[in-house]
């Protein structure tokens, strides 16, 4: 078929054949695609002669094992945006997506990760999936506002990559991950399974510690400040600043008010 050559669609950057690659035409997006956004946490297209994603963490194993590499995906679709874009303009959106997904990842993907592990690991979950709430909230996180996050700063979609994004995702992690996986740890403790609860607790503190996260409050309130954010606002009790202000009786020896006093004239 012919390119639509009007505005730019999908298939020219990720499909067609263009000046810079002699109009060689691919069936596979994967070839110009550097990360993938799809699973919990994304990670780099490394992918080996059978066309699988390299998971080998051992740099010299990995290498012997790649034969087509994030780096020459990444170089494939530079050459598109090199059509409409100066380098200078590439780099640094490439620049910034890498550290976008990055973020996501570090700071909520893999610790989300690991205190689903640790709760699985602990029992305090079952195996089967999706029959706990927490389960339900960490597909939302990853699957829903994560990949939307990701997708969108892939192509550069500020809107879904923050409000529809990050902020969703931290939303989730911080208001709903923690504290319902907080809660079950409780529940395990209160029951007697204080191991397993210390055992997911520790893993929840140690993330919690991490500068990334540094924002959030050290201690739980106390005091007036715990009973208004529940709803019971004490009543005040009398000070004795307020009495010190009160305005003193009248003394015995002081003048009566002339207003209260009949004169000797009115009185005859």
């Amino acid at each position: 078929g012919k390119d639509y050559t009007q505005a730019p669609t999908c298939a020219t950057c990720h499909m067609s054949g263009h000046s810079r690659n002699d109009g060689k035409v691919t069936h596979d997006p994967g070839e110009r695609i550097s990360w993938s956004n799809r699973p919990p946490v994304s990670v780099v297209t490394d992918t080996d002669a059978e066309g699988n994603i390299v998971k080998e963490t051992d740099p010299k194993k990995r290498r012997d094992l790649i034969t087509f590499s994030a780096d020459d995906k990444r170089s494939n679709m530079k050459q598109v945006c090199a059509h409409c874009h100066t380098p200078d303009y590439i780099n640094a959106f490439y620049s910034q997506y890498d550290d976008f997904v990055v973020l996501y990842n570090e700071k909520f993907a893999k610790p989300g990760q690991k205190i689903m592990a640790e709760l699985s690991k602990q029992e305090l979950i079952t195996k089967t999936q999706f029959d706990e709430e927490i389960e339900w909230t960490w597909f939302y996180l990853w699957h829903h506002e994560g990949r939307r996050a990701r997708h969108g700063a892939s192509m550069m979609a500020p809107d879904y990559a923050h409000w529809h994004g990050m902020y969703e995702v931290a939303e989730r992690f911080y208001m709903e991950l923690i504290p319902q996986a907080q809660e079950i740890a409780a529940h395990a403790a209160e029951h007697g399974q204080a191991e397993q609860a210390a055992a997911v607790t520790t893993v929840i503190d140690e993330i919690l510690a991490r500068p990334e996260h540094d924002w959030r409050p050290k201690k739980e309130p106390v005091g007036l400040r715990a009973d208004i954010e529940v709803g019971e606002t004490p009543e005040a009790a009398p000070s004795e600043e307020a009495d010190d202000d009160a305005t003193p009786p009248p003394d015995d020896d002081s003048p009566p008010d002339s207003d209260d006093t009949e004169t000797e004239e009115e009185s005859e």
